[in-house]
């Protein structure tokens, strides 16, 4: 028998969707790996958000951020793949580390009457967008949230973030503008349930 291996709690995980680990083969020929998020995952997401330019970081956090404090690294990193799932996209450099260069998540809202409404959020590098990553990770971002009883998504963009707003239209959102600040618009997507399997 093997002996048990003792695992940290912080780093103890339930019912890890691998099913939703895919290699994706991008419009450049470069391709990258996109897998759940784990919760060691924290430097990998706080280099990532570093890397990003003033302009992706302020259309990712809607504020001039830099990097993100522990507390928050733990929330985007401490997933239970229910109601908050997060997936990110990764590569590789010459020595083997690991470089990720998108993410996106949907959670869940606390409030019963919403219960199956999720908010969203997705980011890609500077150097990789265009490419057809971000459309990925969205399809598989709406994949799963309807797989997992979520009847629509919504999120808040920049209004004058042409790309994601391009992006998001071209995948069948709806956008209007946000009642509470004429910066952002406010996109959302009904799904319709999952067909059963049979």
């Amino acid at each position: 028998m093997a002996a048990a291996i003792d695992v940290p709690a912080m780093f103890r995980i339930h019912r890890y969707p691998a099913a939703l680990i895919d290699r994706v083969m991008l419009a450049d020929g470069r391709s990258v790996l996109v897998r759940p998020v784990l919760p060691q995952d924290g430097e990998l997401q706080q280099r990532f958000v570093r890397a990003l330019s003033p302009a992706s970081r302020y259309r990712r956090f809607h504020s001039a951020v830099s990097e993100l404090p522990h507390a928050t690294l733990d929330y985007l990193t401490q997933v239970d793949y229910a109601s908050h799932l997060a997936l990110l996209a990764e590569t590789f450099d010459e020595q083997g580390g690991e470089i990720q260069v998108a993410e996106a998540r949907y959670v869940r809202r606390d409030d019963a009457d919403e219960a199956r409404v999720a908010d969203f959020a997705l980011a890609v590098a500077d150097r990789w967008q265009g490419l057809g990553l971000g459309r990925h990770l969205l399809g598989a971002l709406v994949d799963s949230a309807r797989r997992s009883g979520v009847r629509r998504l919504e999120g808040s963009v920049l209004a004058d973030n042409e790309p994601m707003c391009g992006l998001l239209r071209g995948q069948g959102w709806r956008l209007r503008i946000d009642p509470d600040d004429g910066r952002l618009l406010v996109a959302g997507l009904d799904l319709a349930p999952a067909p059963a399997l049979s």
